[in-house]
């Protein structure tokens, strides 16, 4: 989002200044640089849609930036200078989406990791996850039960699941992600149905489900490939007749 969103700011003042430069009024050059930015994100969110309040972000950003161009290309042309309480107003509101884009690019890709050395208590000790984990619905007492029932089902298995190559994973890069299934006397477990769901918290529309292939006894084996950085649960489906086994867990996708 801050890359279209700055992106778009960007563009929005290259095309006014360029489109003044041929002629065209301070006024209607203000009017395209806020007008064909936004048609340009429509049609970037008819690909990747992030929601309807990202979009009404994107409008108000960019109907604000338009505004901010034709007043100072008109003080421009006329040499003017502004008075100071204006200017700290439109400080104050500049620093404000700032801010804004600053805390959604750490919810959704976490903290860097420059800063969590700084501000995070042993960071270097363990695995720190400091991007959104989404919401917490109001009945999940309710999934409790259920919940300790499959634990202790897993339990009595008695299966070994051992998972390689999840904290291997970068943006847009396809990885091979094995499971290795072993029964309680530690034989192979062949013939068993094998999925992963790979959840975005930054954006549900780039959720996924991945089936896996069994290569040998016991092995399991599929290619993930994540369209982007930053946290995502895993949530690792496995049967085998009337047996089932479950893990969700939290993975840190790193950039390319």
């Amino acid at each position: 989002m801050t890359e279209t969103l700055f992106g778009g700011i960007v563009a929005a003042a290259v095309l006014f200044f360029s489109v003044r430069k041929l002629g065209l009024s301070n006024f209607w050059a203000g009017i395209l640089s806020g007008i064909l930015p936004f048609i340009a994100y429509l049609f970037y969110c008819s690909k990747h849609w992030a929601g309807g309040d990202v979009l009404t972000i994107h409008f108000a950003v960019y109907l604000a930036n338009a505004g901010l161009l034709i007043v100072f290309g008109g003080m421009q042309r006329k040499k003017e200078r502004m008075h100071w309480a204006p200017r700290l107003i439109i400080a104050f509101f500049v620093g404000l989406v700032v801010l804004n884009a600053i805390f959604l690019s750490i919810s959704t890709r976490g903290l860097p990791d420059a800063l969590a050395r700084v501000f995070l208590p042993n960071p270097a000790e363990k695995e720190v996850h400091t991007g959104f984990p989404g919401v917490i619905p109001h009945d999940r007492n309710k999934l409790y039960e259920p919940h300790v029932e499959q634990l202790e089902q897993q339990k009595n298995l008695g299966w070994t699941v051992q998972v390689d190559g999840l904290d291997m994973l970068k943006k847009k890069l396809s990885s091979t992600v094995s499971v290795k299934l072993l029964d309680k006397q530690k034989q192979p477990v062949t013939g068993a149905t094998v999925t992963i769901e790979l959840w975005r918290m930054a954006n549900s529309a780039d959720d996924t489900t991945v089936p896996f292939t069994e290569t040998a006894a016991g092995v399991y084996q599929a290619k993930l490939r994540l369209v982007d950085e930053g946290l995502w649960i895993t949530d690792l489906q496995i049967a085998h007749g009337q047996d089932h086994y479950s893990n969700k867990q939290s993975i840190s996708v790193a950039s390319e």
